[in-house]
């Protein structure tokens, strides 16, 4: 299943938990690093949340995705988490 990137991206941009959740996954499944929340937490993301989860985490499995298509989507959550944080 394809990632809806144009959600996640609306998603982390609407920040709070699931907007950190499903940035924080994402980077972690791009740049093969720990994910810092628990696994226990995806009951707090409502199906939506969850869909875009498991997506993320098939994101290099879907045939035709280029890794430079992936590094455009982490540094637009990268640009948008940097604006958020520079709001506090």
């Amino acid at each position: 299943m394809p990632l809806e990137f144009m959600l996640l991206l609306k998603r982390v941009k609407d920040g709070g938990f699931s907007g950190q959740y499903l940035a924080d996954a994402f980077i972690s499944m791009y740049r093969i690093t720990p994910f810092p929340h628990s696994l226990g937490d995806l009951k707090k993301l409502d199906a939506e949340g969850f869909r875009l989860f498991h997506e993320i985490l098939h994101a290099r499995l879907i045939s035709g995705w280029s890794d430079n298509y992936l590094y455009e989507i982490e540094q637009q959550i990268k640009e948008i988490l940097k604006a958020q944080n520079a709001k506090k």
